[in-house]
């Protein structure tokens, strides 16, 4: 006797609440299931909307031309509902992040079932509504979605550390709320022996809103099984233990589940172990993001578990020059409260002071270095023949080098990134790769004021302030979750000077006035201040329409008559930071709240 498949239980989806059981009892049967394997196409672009899909069990990734991932699906919500009610063409490709099953309305079925039963129509057209609200309200293309259910392999010949799955999955129960469940299985300790058992109880889990956590090492039939229905994938590499080489079930997954959902965890026994040859592990992976974990740290795992759950605290640098101190002092803030910092980038003086805090130094050996270069070495205080620029390099570039070293910035064991201005691709530069003292170098070039940085491509690049002075948005491409934005200066302040036109003097008197060190009585706006107001103009006027839900912007006040180069003021300025933060910011009772929920 041939087994019936069970019917599809409708009513257990949200999406059809109000719809009667009469109703739903008359789409079930009329509906075709159709299973879909991770990775094919459910429906492509341009394709007819004849038919009506419900996602049973499973998840999708919504495609527009071929690259733009920009929503996911997941059991409970329809398919092609837009196209299908407006009669056109299908405006993107649905292709199935894992094994999955749905149901298949045909047009004429689901128009005489709704005939029968109006608030099935109803249903729809909210679900419609609701979608055109979001669509309306995004502004850029989804990179990324925060995965449910997660795969852990080892990469390379490694092998997951004892107790390593039982680890992250105490972390994500600390990180997420309370009623959300956490499930770690492994080979062990799963009851189910076939694919359609397995597909049965994700789908159970995931109904109760779980994140579910898989150990796939083991036999090839079980690593296969877990990678098809995941939607992340983490591999778990152990450097210097291990060799870095892509292993077959790693390249099987890799099929399966698309780059911006990879994570690669580099695993280190001690905290002080240094890092080093990352790349080696990251490259072949082509992950979105990696992440460095020592076994004797906690707060590594819990890093990981940010991450993977949407709620990394990101922490965005503006440019400044000296002002950039004030960044200092949220930092050192943000560590007297316990707020992490999971992500940090920045431009110019936000990528020098974020570069030094992703090493790991403190905020007071920051301070400390940079009164070194810029006070006591006097980095950019030195004029030359402006063939070039109007400053020498050499020294400040000496600083670099000895202080921020040439370690790969994905050897740092803060993820971090700087931006510069591309003048030869007309673009932003996001530095995510390469010694970390090039990215402060070319991030920091002010135009004029300092010769170009050019890479190991040829590309001249000059300070990020440029394009972007508060690189938000780059923050939001690389990772979900809250972000500290902290811009410099007030946004609203007139920027005015005593002086007029005509007080501008000729070559001859410039020359004079500077031999004999003379001062102008009403003070004409120099070069450097005039560069330096040029490129934050965009970014002050920019930077809360770049925010987004979740997001706070800071604006520590500056000490009156401080300029980009007044580094003798920083150590005071980055007091004034803390103590601001900690008063105005920190002293909102939801604020720790805010962020790290």
């Amino acid at each position: 006797m041939t087994d019936i498949p069970p019917k599809p239980d409708l009513a257990r989806h949200a999406l059809f609440d109000g719809v009667s059981s009469a109703a739903l009892d008359a789409l079930a049967a009329a509906s075709e299931v159709k299973p879909v394997s991770g990775g094919d196409a459910l429906v492509s672009q341009g394709d007819d909307a004849d038919a009506l899909y419900f996602v049973e069990s499973g998840r999708f990734r919504v495609v527009v031309n071929k690259v733009h991932v920009v929503a996911h699906i997941e059991a409970g919500e329809a398919v092609g509902e837009l196209a299908f009610f407006a009669g056109g063409k299908r405006t993107a490709d649905v292709i199935a992040t894992r094994d999955s099953k749905v149901l298949k309305v045909s047009r004429s079925v689901f128009d005489a079932i709704a005939e029968r039963h109006p608030a099935l129509t109803q249903a729809m057209l909210k679900l419609v509504s609701e979608r055109l609200a979001v669509a309306t309200a995004r502004t850029s293309s989804m990179s990324t979605d925060v995965p449910r259910v997660i795969a852990l392999l080892p990469a390379g010949t490694s092998q997951l550390p004892d107790g390593f799955l039982a680890r992250l999955a105490t972390a994500f129960e600390e990180v997420v709320r309370s009623d959300t469940p956490v499930i770690a299985l492994d080979r062990s300790t799963s009851e189910h022996s076939d694919e359609a058992s397995y597909q049965s109880w994700l789908a159970e889990q995931e109904a109760k809103g779980a994140y579910i956590l898989i150990d796939g090492s083991g036999s090839e039939e079980w690593g296969q099984l877990v990678c098809r229905n995941a939607d992340g994938l983490v591999m778990v590499g152990r450097p210097g233990r291990a060799e870095p080489g892509v292993n077959p079930m790693e390249e099987a997954a890799m099929r399966w589940i698309d780059g911006g959902q990879r994570t690669v965890l580099l695993v280190r026994s001690k905290s002080e172990k240094p890092i080093s040859k990352s790349a080696a592990w990251i490259d072949p992976r082509q992950s979105k993001l990696h992440h460095h974990i020592a076994l004797d740290n906690d707060a590594d795992f819990a890093k990981v578990a940010r991450f993977l759950t949407g709620r990394a605290v990101g922490l965005v640098l503006a440019g400044g020059g000296a002002l950039g101190c004030a960044h200092l002092g949220v930092i050192k803030a943000l560590r007297q409260a316990e707020i992490p910092i999971d992500f940090i980038g920045g431009a110019s003086a936000g990528a020098a002071m974020g570069g030094a805090i992703a090493r790991g130094m403190t905020v007071d050996e920051t301070l400390d270095q940079m009164e070194a270069m810029f006070i006591k070495a006097k980095a950019m205080r030195r004029l030359t023949l402006p063939f070039f620029s109007l400053l020498d390099p050499t020294v400040f570039d000496r600083e670099l080098r000895t202080r921020y070293g040439g370690k790969d910035i994905v050897d740092q064991p803060i993820n971090f990134f700087g931006v510069s201005t591309n003048l030869s691709t007309n673009g932003l530069h996001v530095h995510r790769r390469g010694p970390l003292w090039e990215c402060v170098r070319a991030s920091g070039s002010l135009p004029t004021i300092l010769p170009p940085f050019i890479d190991s491509d040829r590309n001249i690049l000059v300070d990020g302030g440029v394009l972007d002075n508060v690189p938000v948005k780059v923050m939001h491409n690389l990772k979900t979750g809250p972000n500290i934005v902290v811009s410099l200066g007030d946004p609203n302040e007139v920027w005015r000077t005593d002086a007029v036109y005509d007080d501008i003097r000729g070559r001859w008197s410039l020359l004079r006035d500077f031999i004999f060190r003379r001062k102008q009585e009403r003070k004409f706006p120099s070069i450097v201040e005039i560069m330096s107001r040029s490129m934050v103009v965009a970014s002050r006027m920019a930077s809360k329409e770049m925010l987004e839900d979740g997001d706070i912007l800071v604006n520590p006040p500056i000490i009156e008559g401080m300029q980009i180069l007044d580094w003798h003021l920083g150590r005071e300025l980055a007091e004034i930071a803390a103590e601001y933060f900690t008063e105005k910011v920190l002293i909102s009772s939801d604020f720790k709240d805010s962020i790290t929920n």
